[in-house]
């Protein structure tokens, strides 16, 4: 089969990559075109590398972000490359690509998350039996830029598709508490809706935004984010799923829904003297919208608190951890200076995220 590797910012590329992501088992939403065009709200630019035949079937492709302020520029990966089933061999030209775009665009740094596994959720990842991708070997492992960064692991919640009795299945898998909690939340006069109009989605951010003021921890604004998951919605490549009791919106969860999967990104409830049990019920109504898709699994994701990992433990997913990213330094003083900063761009991270949102 001809084909050709490309860099393209054309929309019609931006399309038809979104169109071969949600198609593609590996697809993910963070390789989307509204995902990764968000950090223009940094002053951050986004473009695509592509493996295409003649007639402009994708077979494979990265999307990046080069992040970039004065004269620092990083090109990152945040997941991929993103492979057609059977086309593996053009890992190696995407990446070696991915690098050169990087050195043309005056970066020091170029970092690289994949989709490889030692535990792969087949087709959805994958291992991978080189030491690195690419004809060069990389300056190292981990992630040096922490502000487009991808996933470490997913807690997978397996759907088991196809099966008459999947639901029931999948509450075995429940701890007897969570399994209680769910059944409880059922009684508790809750309504799921889902979020489609720019006023509902916006007031079921506004609760996720004072969630994460109350609780102490960061999510970018309204103003910085809301477009982008309205143009996600829009596309059906997102679900912003609400708890409604009462007339009264009590919480929400962010779901993406790329790659014949689902996610959970963000969320909040509101905190009342009655716990109506909120989160327990909105969980699993979104298991039971993946199973209703013939969903492989739902990604309840890893981060938290202590609290709120011991709640998502609850559901019984399986811990699937992917191989740490690469990165390759393609400019060493540049690097070392950056490197010498970055206890002061961690503590002031915040303010810097404000500074460079308003370029």
């Amino acid at each position: 089969m001809t084909y050709s590797i490309v860099h393209s910012e054309s929309q019609e590329d931006w399309a038809s990559w979104d169109d071969f992501l949600n198609k593609s088992s590996r697809g993910i939403y963070l390789q989307t075109e509204d995902w990764l065009k968000s950090y223009s709200s940094y002053g951050f630019s986004s473009s695509l590398i592509l493996a295409k035949t003649e007639g402009g079937e994708i077979l494979g492709g990265i999307g990046a972000v080069l992040a970039k302020t004065g004269p620092f520029k990083v090109l990152v990966c945040p997941y991929g490359p993103i492979i057609k089933e059977g086309q593996e061999h053009l890992i190696e030209e995407l990446v070696d690509e991915f690098l050169k775009v990087g050195k043309r665009q005056g970066a020091f740094l170029v970092q690289l998350s994949t989709p490889f596994s030692s535990n792969p959720i087949s087709p959805h990842t994958y291992s991978f039996v080189k030491d690195y991708p690419g004809r060069r070997v990389p300056s190292g492992r981990g992630i040096p830029f922490k502000f487009v960064i991808g996933v470490s692991a997913f807690r997978a919640v397996h759907l088991f598709p196809k099966e008459a009795d999947a639901y029931e299945k999948i509450r075995k898998n429940y701890k007897a508490s969570t399994r209680r909690d769910v059944n409880k939340s059922q009684r508790m006069g809750n309504e799921l809706q889902f979020a489609n109009s720019l006023d509902d989605i916006k007031a079921a951010y506004s609760l996720i935004e004072l969630n994460a003021v109350n609780q102490g921890y960061s999510v970018r604004s309204w103003s910085e984010f809301g477009s982008t998951l309205v143009s996600l919605v829009n596309k059906g490549l997102c679900h912003i799923v609400t708890c409604v009791n009462e007339g009264e919106l009590k919480g929400a969860l962010v779901i993406f829904d790329v790659g014949n999967k689902l996610h959970y990104i963000m969320g909040a409830t509101l905190r009342e003297k009655k716990d109506l049990m909120v989160g327990h019920f909105l969980q699993d109504q979104v298991i039971q919208f993946g199973v209703s898709k013939g969903y492989d699994f739902y990604d309840i994701s890893m981060g938290g608190s202590e609290g709120v990992v011991r709640f998502k433990k609850g559901f019984g997913g399986e811990e699937l951890g992917l191989e740490e990213p690469y990165y390759w330094v393609l400019k060493p003083w540049l690097f070392w200076t950056y490197q010498k900063l970055m206890p002061w761009v961690q503590r002031n991270k915040k303010f810097i995220s404000r500074l460079l949102s308003k370029k």
